[in-house]
């Protein structure tokens, strides 16, 4: 076997053969292999009511978009290393001492841990500028502002669409890139992959259930850091290694918060008092070609429209929930 090449098997774009030295390096770099830990959901399986997968894979998966689509090495480099900024624990962070609704810990730190990692040595030694590759919103393809595509949009629902044993190849199969944006080449099939985000985005990432167990982990690692149990540092950790922390230590509230998780949870809507639960709202409005031009989904689909309009009403209903142990 070649050892100057890397062959990449995806769940989702299938095999890869990576031969540029600076993207297996920096694969196969600490701050990269560490989110092999990281639940891409925030919560780790044991602890959460779906079973998800790990920043790596997602990060692996929006580097082979990008590289599937024609990104140039620098977009490339930028999606791999897209996430390696995440705590422990992803977006609940936002949740124990960030912004829930804006979900930008991550992103407000991402120089910086690019700057004093292994990776900045990488990157010298290959020549690129740090600062450039730490700028996403630089890279049309990798990251694009609600509501239109790219890849880290587009990778993470496909990965999780995937879980749920839907074909994903009608997806990948029409997407393409149009003067640096992602853009899907049939309006039914573009209609469906919003239908479908804005589904994962109602029935999962801001339902009840999500919510609640973000709000008790949250609770939880306040708690543990206002105690000393664990650090900020440790947030650099991965996801098990700072739930040893948390077990070792011996707090009740911590303890049976984190058994509660483990042991299941019925969440109930309340019309008074109760715990308000907010959380970043998320669609897609994707882009498609038309005929040789450019059209949304919504200028092309009165039902999408519609639905897309009530459940961005839906978003700013201030909701407040009981919970109890199953």
């Amino acid at each position: 076997m070649d050892k100057n090449i890397l062959v990449i098997s995806d769940s989702i774009y299938g095999t890869e053969a990576v031969k540029e030295q600076v993207l297996i390096n920096l694969i196969y770099s600490k701050p990269i292999q560490r989110l092999k830990k990281i639940s891409q959901y925030g919560v780790p399986d044991e602890y959460y009511h779906k079973k998800g997968f790990s920043r790596y894979e997602h990060s692996i998966g929006v580097f082979l978009l990008l590289r599937k689509l024609g990104a140039g090495l620098d977009e490339q480099i930028s999606g791999l290393l897209h996430d390696v900024s995440h705590t422990s624990f992803s977006h609940v962070i936002d949740w124990a001492i960030g912004d829930p609704t804006k979900e930008d810990y991550q992103d407000n730190n991402h120089l910086n841990i690019i700057k004093n990692s292994e990776i900045k040595d990488i990157l010298d030694d290959y020549r690129y500028d740090y600062k450039k590759i730490a700028d996403m919103e630089s890279f049309s393809l990798l990251e694009k502002e609600i509501p239109s595509l790219c890849a880290d949009r587009v990778d993470y629902c496909l990965r999780e669409l995937n879980n749920e044993s839907i074909n994903v190849d009608f997806f990948t199969s029409s997407l393409t890139n149009v003067n640096g944006q992602i853009v899907f080449k049939h309006p039914k099939v573009a209609e469906k992959f919003a239908t479908e985000f804005l589904r994962l985005q109602v029935d999962h990432w801001t339902s009840k259930q999500a919510r609640i167990r973000y709000f008790i982990l949250a609770g939880i690692l306040k708690k543990a850091l206002d105690n000393n149990f664990i650090s900020m540092d440790d947030l650099y950790l991965t996801d098990y290694k700072v739930i040893d922390k948390l077990k070792n230590s011996n707090d009740n509230y911590i303890i049976s918060n984190l058994n509660l998780l483990k042991e299941g949870i019925l969440v109930e809507y309340v019309k008074d008092g109760g715990i308000l639960l907010k959380k970043k709202f998320r669609y897609v409005d994707p882009e498609v070609l038309v005929n040789g031009e450019i059209k949304i989904v919504s200028e092309l689909s009165e039902d999408y429209r519609r639905i897309l309009e009530k459940e961005k009403e839906n978003s700013k209903i201030e909701r407040r929930v009981v919970f109890k142990k199953v």
